[in-house]
């Protein structure tokens, strides 16, 4: 049997550090997660040209209802995705 590996994330509203939980005093911001997404895809099988075998999802919003968004209009999304080349 095959298999795919699926990385899926969705509504991601701001690139400044945000709480992992609710209860939790850790968190997180958008370059400690976009280094968590490459870590976990560093672990796929390589395929016959170089690349990773796997599949990355991201669904939801990403431009609103954030308080960012409303005054950036989603831009700082945007470059946050094209830069590590998720879009």
């Amino acid at each position: 049997m095959s298999q795919l590996p699926i990385l899926h994330w969705n509504d991601v509203y701001r690139v400044r550090p945000q709480k992992i939980s609710p209860t939790s005093s850790e968190t997180i911001d958008v370059t400690q997660f976009a280094g968590l997404l490459d870590d976990i895809r560093d672990q796929w099988p390589l395929r016959d040209d170089g690349k990773r075998d796997g599949l990355l999802l991201f669904s939801g919003d990403v431009f609103s209802p954030s308080v960012d968004s409303s005054v950036t209009r989603g831009s700082h999304m945007v470059r946050s995705f094209i830069t590590k080349s998720y879009a």
